[in-house]
């Protein structure tokens, strides 16, 4: 078999990494005990350190912009590779950029295979590696990677041949030159045209992707998960090979429970549209003896801004970059100062907002002065846009609708709900392109008309250019009928992605242990103790989880493998 020529091609043009901080040691066999001081190594270094042994390899390009390009150069300066190593700097990166930068490479140094990974993987396995350059290299493939790891663990491998078609793709399509690069760049490229490309997987012997793992030092989520790993292999023993760090991880609270990635957060007390899904409209009459809607709850107690800009300190403070809902279970356009909220969210450029609405309450002025904060507020520097939308359908006629939304009405202007909702789709669209949803909560009740939605809103020229969300109806574990059309569920019950990763808020600042619990909320409150303190109170029921222990609720709840962000 002929040797391939290779270059290794390392993006570190990160907006938000923690890739060049010192929270390694020099010997993977013992973690210090000395606290971040006693550590000498980081991510980037052990990146570089993979690089200089992958096989056949002539030369490794680093893509780094004017914020990383210092830090990348004096890690190189550390090394004995520098004449080894060549650093490309742009302003900013794209995918399109990415793939052009790429394919020049493998020309100027005559390779034949572009071995690529992002420059923030501390735990990069060696054998794995190989074993990719192997097939890829026998099969003569032209895309090569490993499937069924965590990500983090392996590089992937291109032919230097598919770069340029690759780099067609991209270039005929406006999103790959405006997005950013993250770790699916590629293979979102090969997607565009998938079945005309050579491509071979390095398969995992079990299967770790349920755990939704990543062992990179992107965010600091994923950077404390690979510190717990690292201290915990090393007190262990246990080799810091792919399959061996997996299996750890799939065992280890630690690990997979690090800081929130979503604060699904209820800032108002009422709904606008009651729908049959929705278990609050009853829990708060029994709590309240009225139902949540203006009518019969003219002075709700809804979330002070204040307060709320308390806790989005907290939030921006522990998880760093992370999504936060401003709907909950209600209709986050009822409070009054709902442009507020959004103020305070996006005043913290780690954090994006969701918005959940059934639409009836959205104007044109409203969108208009969301899209100014929008414009206003600093650039994200975690991978979701500053504003998703999500508008509750849920039919795709008016009949259906209203069986499901048991309160539609005509607003101010004439428009009945439905008609709303749907003028709001359009409206949202015209001032958040691209990140504008309609949700179709499928159940007996509009189960004979999923179709139709899926078709209309699927297309390209639908108001949302093909964007949707089909929703699994969930009975908030009994509390409501079961109007379940079909049981997704796995064969095998898994650990609750929402105990790992969300944190949900009612208004007075009170959290349940997940929206399940509805209005039960006895995990603490985040005005009086604290988002970080709340936090670390909640983490008992996922180590239950982990360890295979499903109690109260959670015995009967098939909402565990459902998941947010």
């Amino acid at each position: 078999m002929k040797a391939m020529k290779n270059i290794v091609f390392l993006y570190a043009g990160f907006v938000q990494t923690h890739a060049f901080d010192m929270l390694f040691p020099k010997d993977f066999s013992t973690f210090p005990e000395g606290g971040v001081a006693a550590r000498e190594k980081s991510a980037f270094a052990l990146v570089l350190d993979w690089a200089r042994d992958v096989k056949d390899r002539e030369k490794i390009v680093i893509a780094a912009n004017r914020q990383t390009e210092d830090k990348v150069r004096r890690e190189i300066l550390k090394t004995d590779m520098e004449d080894g190593c060549t650093v490309i700097v742009e302003q900013s990166w794209s995918t399109q950029m990415l793939l052009k930068r790429m394919a020049e490479a493998a020309s100027q140094y005559g390779a034949s295979c572009v071995v690529y990974c992002m420059a923030d993987r501390p735990f990069l396995d060696k054998a794995l590696t190989e074993n990719i350059l192997s097939d890829h290299s026998k099969y003569l493939s032209e895309y090569t990677f490993a499937d069924g790891y965590p990500a983090g663990l392996s590089p992937e491998a291109v032919d230097s041949g598919a770069l340029n078609i690759m780099l067609s793709l991209a270039s005929r399509k406006e999103s790959f030159s405006n997005d950013r690069v993250c770790k699916e760049s590629l293979f979102n490229v090969l997607r565009e045209d998938i079945n005309s490309f050579e491509i071979e997987t390095v398969i995992a012997p079990k299967d770790f992707r349920m755990l939704r793992l990543d062992f990179s030092c992107s965010s600091r989520a994923a950077t404390i998960a690979c510190v717990h790993l690292c201290r915990l292999a090393s007190e262990k023993g246990v080799a810091f090979d792919a399959l061996s760090l997996a299996e750890l991880a799939a065992t280890s609270p630690d690990v997979q429970r690090t800081v929130p990635a979503f604060y699904n957060i209820q800032i108002a007390e009422n709904l606008s549209t009651m729908t049959v899904y929705n278990p609050y409209p009853e829990e708060f009459r029994k709590k309240k003896d009225c139902l949540p809607v203006k009518k019969e709850n003219p002075n709700p107690q809804d979330m002070s801004v204040d307060k709320f800009r308390e806790a989005v300190e907290g939030m921006a403070s522990l998880s760093e970059t992370a999504v936060v809902g401003l709907s909950g279970f209600s209709e986050p356009l009822t409070h009054p100062d709902f442009l507020e909220f959004v103020k305070a969210v996006l005043a913290k450029p780690g954090l994006s907002l969701l918005i959940e609405t059934d639409g009836t309450l959205l104007t044109a002025p409203v969108a208009q002065k969301l899209a100014d904060i929008v414009k206003d507020s600093p650039d994200r520097t975690g991978c979701w846009p500053a504003v998703i939308w999500i508008v509750s359908l849920d039919a795709f006629t008016e009949e259906t609708y209203c069986k499901i939304h048991t309160n539609a009405f005509t607003n101010a202007n004439g428009l009945r709900s439905f008609d709303s909702a749907k003028s709001a789709l359009v409206t949202l669209e015209k001032y958040f392109p691209g990140a504008v949803y309609p949700q179709f909560v499928r159940m007996k009740d509009n189960e004979s008309e999923l179709e139709k939605f899926y078709r209309f809103y699927h297309d390209g020229e639908s108001p949302c250019k093909g964007r949707l969300i089909i929703q699994k109806y969930d009975s908030y574990c009994g509390l409501l009928p079961d109007l379940k059309s079909a049981d997704l569920a796995p064969l095998e019950r898994k650990p609750c992605w929402h105990c790992k990763r969300d944190m949900m808020i009612l208004p007075d600042g009170s959290v349940p242990a997940c929206r399940e619990f509805v209005l039960e909320a006895d995990c603490g409150n985040v005005f009086t103790e604290g988002v970080d303190a709340v936090w670390k109170k909640m983490g008992s029921l996922a180590e239950s989880h982990i360890q295979g222990v499903y109690p109260g609720k959670c015995e009967n709840c098939d909402e565990y493998y459902t998941f947010n962000f």
